[in-house]
């Protein structure tokens, strides 16, 4: 009926208000065009009623036609040029007007009475991640599962487009990583709980896929960490290589990332505590910088006053590599980390818990440069 209305009376006011103060915004961006890129202001015409019949409603089915779904992205913006799509809507800011609709449904406030049966008829999505679980991520675990008979899904596994064994609507759906932010950030947890049972029927369940995880690709990875490298302190950047020498499993997993957050955020705590003698067999390293003090840099310190008979490192100073110094100390910038101790405070904690140690070697590293050069001049 309205857009009845709306062709049949051309002097209709420009804006119908569906409550009192309701107004119109306008957003600045870059708008890419057949020609060429200009920066244009651009009403978001939430309670303009022609708009929405000949632009905005338009856009939202081809919109739909198109993708097969609304979960239109906030900045999402109708192409110029595009003969699909409606012309009076293109360069429109198509996501940002799903995102304001949803604000004000969330606020509880009333939408515009003339977009509500259109709305209805689209089967607008109101709750964005509701209706991702529903149509994309919780049919795509399925078809996961009955393609390759479990639910182990890489970390980058991307939906193949064109496969046939894919329904159309889920190609380059990014489903491995939205497991790693099922698992470690605990996105769709409310989902997960109400579509318990028919995870369970496939083999699929955040703690369930964290025991895999940890199975199959973590402990395999950090026993061969240990095995080529002789330690197992993982840095922050190490990723498995794709070499026969890894763990098949392995390959490719952020080895380093994954012992950063069982480090920091207790990742993998239940089985890091289950298996904690098998960790203490490979030696693995909880906390680096504990490490690196009480096995390089206390010995460093140690052996600089046994062999230079003073307790002020130059800044300058690194570890030779030779005897008598530790083999484990050689190459340690010690001057520089004398220094920073002064300067910055650094390793703060262990000064004070071994601080009878070197107070005992004459280290003080609160002493002004200018009595160690006197002192340094008188010897």
């Amino acid at each position: 009926m309205l857009r009845a209305l709306l062709s049949g009376r051309g002097g209709l006011p420009h804006r119908l208000q569906a409550t009192s103060g309701s107004s119109s915004s306008l957003v600045k961006f870059s708008s890419v065009s057949s020609t060429s890129p200009s920066i244009r202001h651009v009403r978001i015409d939430l309670w303009n009623a022609r708009a929405w019949v000949e632009k905005i409603a338009p856009a939202l089915q081809t919109f739909l036609a198109v993708e097969k779904h609304l979960m239109v992205p906030l900045k999402f913006v109708v192409p110029h040029g595009d003969a699909k799509w409606p012309v009076e809507a293109w360069g429109y800011p198509l996501g940002l007007h799903c995102r304001n609709l949803r604000v004000i449904k969330q606020q509880g406030k009333k939408l515009p009475f003339f977009a509500l049966d259109d709305l209805e008829m689209f089967d607008f999505p109101w709750d964005m991640r509701q209706r991702k679980w529903e149509v994309l991520v919780l049919p795509s675990l399925k078809n996961f599962y009955e393609i390759n008979g479990h639910s182990d899904i890489p970390n980058t596994f991307v939906v193949p487009k064109g496969d046939p064994q894919w329904p159309e609507l889920l190609w380059g759906f990014r489903l491995g990583q939205t497991v790693m932010s099922m698992t470690y950030v605990g996105t769709y947890k409310a989902q997960q709980a109400a579509s318990e049972d028919e995870l369970v029927a496939i083999g699929f369940a955040a703690v369930s896929w964290k025991e895999r995880q940890w199975a199959k690709k973590i402990m395999p990875a950090l026993v061969a960490f240990r095995r080529e490298f002789g330690h197992c302190n993982v840095n922050f950047n190490f990723v498995v290589p794709r070499d026969p020498k890894w763990p098949k499993a392995s390959r490719g997993l952020r080895l380093g990332a994954t012992v950063a957050n069982m480090r920091c955020r207790g990742n993998y705590e239940d089985m890091a505590q289950r298996d904690k003698h098998k960790l203490e067999e490979i030696g693995f390293v909880w906390d680096p910088e504990d490490q690196r003090w009480t096995e390089r840099i206390m010995p460093a310190f140690e052996a600089y006053r046994d062999i230079c008979k003073v307790s002020w490192v130059p800044v300058d100073f690194a570890v030779p590599d030779e005897e008598p110094w530790p083999e484990i100390t050689h190459g340690l910038r010690l001057g520089n980390i004398f220094m920073k101790i002064r300067h910055t405070g650094a390793y703060s904690y262990y000064i004070e818990r071994d601080g009878d140690r070197l107070k005992a070697l004459g280290y003080d590293f609160k002493v002004p440069y200018e009595s160690h050069a006197m002192l340094r001049d008188a010897l």
